[in-house]
């Protein structure tokens, strides 16, 4: 399927990138929004199957993929990503949208339902919640590389599997080569390295201090919601997504087995929840 590539540039000058799959209409366009290590080519084949029904855009952080590095580290954080979703929804003049934010993405979700919540028509976390749990927020800070460096998209991708943690039956060699080939980037010295500003690594790696995001999920409770989260996942842990489901009882929820942190959205399981989920806006 066929996608529009294109920039627009944000207030302090950056330049990000976005795809936008104009294939559909009569449907309130879905915003894809990637984790903190990932770009829009996390969404190969989530965008195009969901654009049989409706429009669809991605974008690249700032410091990631396609976009603009920024030369101040302290912008790598959620209120500029949240400003720069509200911009680039402005540039394309689209009032309103069904965000699918996996990790990092799901937060920024949350966090517009407080700062612009008339841009949200729904809102589908992906292994993210307001309950981050601290094993898996610890390792995540750990293996966050900043210098690592691979001969091969085949030799990278050896290595996201091995990061994953959990056994992921049914995922070929050939499945995290590809997977390689969305999350890092041949640079001109041959090397292959993940595919994101070093300075936004050492960003992650300090941390940031958001606060509870209790009040995020909270701003959310007028807003169709779904969460979805790996069955083995250490960040959406299985008493988070509960404490999540109590306070907003009308909450979709759907746990795909054999994924930690975090589903990659091309599970029968996921692709069922967000389809049922679109269908309700």
């Amino acid at each position: 399927m066929t996608y529009l590539e294109a920039h627009f540039t944000t207030p302090d000058g950056l330049k990000l990138y976005y795809r936008d799959y104009a294939n559909a209409a009569g449907h309130v366009p879905v915003l894809c929004l990637a984790g903190s290590t990932s770009n829009s080519r996390s969404f190969d084949d989530l965008a195009p199957h969901i654009a049989q029904t409706c429009r669809v855009l991605t974008m690249d952080w700032r410091g990631h993929g396609n976009s603009d590095w920024d030369s101040d580290e302290n912008n790598y954080s959620f209120t500029a990503d949240a400003d720069d979703v509200v911009e680039f929804l402005a540039h394309l003049g689209v009032p309103k949208v069904v965000i699918i934010g996996t990790s990092r993405g799901g937060i920024i979700g949350m966090v517009l339902g407080l700062s612009n919540p008339a841009v949200l028509a729904g809102v589908v976390v992906n292994d993210i919640g307001p309950e981050i749990g601290a094993a898996g927020s610890k390792r995540l800070r750990s293996r966050t590389v900043l210098d690592a460096e691979f001969a091969t998209f085949e030799e990278a991708g050896i290595n996201c599997r091995a990061r994953y943690d959990t056994p992921t039956p049914g995922l070929s060699d050939a499945y995290w080569t590809a997977y390689a080939r969305r999350t890092c980037r041949r640079h001109d010295d041959g090397k292959v390295r993940p595919d994101y500003d070093p300075g936004y690594g050492r960003a992650f790696r300090a941390g940031q201090t958001t606060g509870s995001l209790w009040p995020a999920f909270e701003s959310l409770a007028n807003i169709p919601v779904l969460a979805i989260r790996g069955s083995e996942s250490d960040i959406l842990e299985a008493a988070g997504m509960a404490a999540m489901a109590q306070r907003k009882p009308d909450m979709l929820t759907a746990t795909v087995p054999g994924r930690n942190h975090c589903p990659f959205l091309d599970e029968p399981e996921s692709l069922t929840a967000i389809e049922g989920f679109l269908a309700t806006i």
